[in-house]
């Protein structure tokens, strides 16, 4: 028993000198990169969204053509899928327009104090 104890106090001590460590606040980055970041990822969602909404699109088509082979069921189910895309796409580019924005704000403000100092 007189180990068990002797590990789980080291293991309470490990965790006491590190809870210093955690609690420190993060180093504080550069602007210009977190606006080029927003900005590029804002692009990735643009893209993302235009492929899901020509999913959709075709998702879509290919459920009306199950319909038209009396599959009913499948095709409206895919139909349903396909606008389902299409709505997720349009809401992703609307997502990634913003980020962009953003990052470009936040690019413009970090130049705009860069040449005050």
């Amino acid at each position: 028993m007189n180990s068990w104890m002797r590990l789980v106090m080291s293991g309470l001590v490990a965790a006491a000198l590190n809870v210093t460590t955690f609690a420190q606040a993060p180093a504080a980055g550069n602007p210009q990169k977190a606006g080029e970041r927003l900005e590029r990822r804002g692009k990735a969602d643009q893209r993302k969204g235009e492929r899901l909404e020509k999913k959709g699109e075709a998702q879509k088509k290919a459920g009306d053509r199950l319909e038209a082979q009396g599959k009913v069921r499948a095709g409206e189910k895919l139909e349903r899928k396909g606008e389902r895309n299409e709505r997720r796409g349009e809401h992703l580019e609307k997502k990634g327009t913003r980020l962009e924005k953003r990052g470009e704000k936040l690019e413009n403000k970090s130049e705009n104090t860069g040449q005050n100092k």
